[in-house]
């Protein structure tokens, strides 16, 4: 929630109450709990339904791996034990080799995005199941603006991936914050692998619990921007600033406190920076009361 909205029908009263400043930890993240695949077990898989948990940035979407030289790749899942990390299916050990993989950051209108640091788990598979032996891996983490130029990196050398009954949580931190200033989409650039440091004998390399980290300020974020309440009719007219291909819910409470009601819970984005939606309040049972409380907000996840 960035911003509560109040309207009392009984006296025309609206007001904008903003709730400050933001800070967070997380920007986006994803457990690959639950995550479908296009295609099992061929070249070019794409994991879908990441369930991604965002602030201050749009859902990334689904992600692919693709090897050294740009192509696709087929990502372990026959496996329970596999079916919910982010395994691609190559070998990175006794060559050298490694995959990569991106997520896009798109700022949401009127936030402001930095990013401080990334964390993971460092998974070892074989055969398309995890292997229970430490292996080394190297991790390496790029910050591509929107023009395509690489704003900052950070590099993981030789990460032990622990056992099954242990899997280390990696942290990778930029040298300095990284602010996502520029307008447009920011890319995540990930590279998995064995190309730094020791030379280690054969595994595949896998991720979990993908964590990217930094703060989001500004106190504008998510902003309803109008209200028009037209009493004859019982109808509430909501804009918000918004980005197209973002779904949003508009919630409701008489409390402040109780905030499971909605109007909607599955607006699609206006074309453009805005997106403005009517509602008809005596559907929902809220032409009589004498005050309601509305939030729009983003929903995460696909």
């Amino acid at each position: 929630m960035k911003y509560l909205n109040s309207i009392s029908p009984a006296a025309l009263l609206i007001a904008l109450l903003p709730v400050g400043s933001l800070q967070a930890e997380v920007i986006a993240s994803t457990t690959f709990d639950g995550r479908t695949l296009s295609e099992v077990n061929a070249a070019d898989d794409t994991a879908s339904d990441l369930n991604w948990i965002v602030n201050g940035v749009q859902d990334p979407g689904s992600m692919s791996a693709f090897t050294a030289a740009g192509g696709g790749l087929r990502l372990f899942d026959a496996q329970p034990d596999v079916q919910d990390i982010f395994a691609p299916g190559i070998n990175t050990g006794n060559g050298n080799t490694f995959w990569t993989t991106a997520v896009s950051l798109t700022v949401l209108p009127g936030a402001s995005v930095t990013l401080t640091d990334i964390t993971f788990d460092n998974w070892s598979i074989s055969g398309g199941q995890v292997q229970n032996v430490n292996r080394r891996s190297d991790y390496t983490f790029s910050v591509i603006d929107p023009s395509g130029a690489t704003v900052a990196s950070v590099d993981v050398v030789d990460s032990l991936s622990g056992t099954a009954a242990g899997v280390p949580n990696v942290t990778a931190t930029f040298e300095a914050p990284v602010p996502l200033s520029e307008p447009g989409t920011y890319t995540l650039g990930i590279k998995g692998g064995d190309f730094l440091g020791a030379n280690e004998t054969g595994n595949h390399t896998a991720i979990d619990n993908l964590s990217i980290n930094g703060e989001v300020g500004g106190g504008v974020g998510l902003q309803v921007t109008e209200i028009v309440f037209n009493p004859v009719a019982d109808t509430l007219t909501l804009t918000w600033n918004s980005s197209p291909g973002q779904v949003y819910a508009v919630k409701y409470s008489t409390d402040l406190e109780n905030w499971d009601a909605d109007l909607d819970d599955g607006i699609d984005a206006d074309d453009g920076t805005t997106t403005s939606v009517e509602f008809d309040l005596s559907e929902a049972g809220l032409q009589d009361l004498a005050r309601a409380f509305f939030r729009v907000e983003v929903q995460t996840g696909g």
